[in-house]
């Protein structure tokens, strides 16, 4: 009879997981000169129509709020989105996807769908609403200092969305 793993031991094995998905994120993009931060922006702006009020965006990505400007900035430097006026708030900035980045997220996505379902198709079908289930416990548990609609709010968010 196998032992249970201990608490401590799930940890390090989501960090495990956590680390070799980095490694090969940064592996896969390479190649097409994007980051996964990059790649996500693409992705939400292709999503949604090319456009997306830039806070809203920013509300989405996967990443911490405070370098997302620099990511920005880069982007833009590079042709890949560029900023507009809001139509009604001069306070706030519309991101558009450019022809160059539409073309690039078009590479770029097939490929990166290929290799999610290589990865995540390894997970049974039957264990899928299971492990979904145990993510979305670990999610509001990290989150805890949050009010729990928020956490379960951040959740439906992020997997309802098809930019993950």
């Amino acid at each position: 009879m196998s032992k249970t793993p201990e608490p401590y031991e799930l940890l390090l094995a989501m960090l495990l997981v956590q680390s070799s998905l980095e490694r090969r994120s940064e592996a896969f993009f390479q190649p097409f000169g994007l980051t996964a931060s990059k790649f996500n922006i693409l992705n939400l702006l292709s999503i949604k129509g090319g456009k997306m009020d830039q806070s809203d965006l920013v509300d989405q990505l996967l990443v911490g709020k405070s370098s997302i400007s620099i990511v920005l900035n880069r982007m833009v430097r590079d042709n890949l989105i560029k900023r507009e006026a809001h139509p009604k708030d001069r306070r706030q900035v519309v991101l558009v996807i450019t022809e160059k980045g539409s073309e690039l997220w078009s590479k770029t996505a097939p490929v990166y769908e290929g290799n999610v379902q290589e990865i995540f198709g390894k997970v049974p079908v039957s264990h899928r609403n299971q492990f979904l289930q145990d993510l979305r416990k670990l999610y509001e548990a990290i989150s805890a200092t949050e009010s729990s609609g928020a956490a379960a709010s951040n959740w439906k968010t992020m997997i309802s969305t098809e930019a993950l």
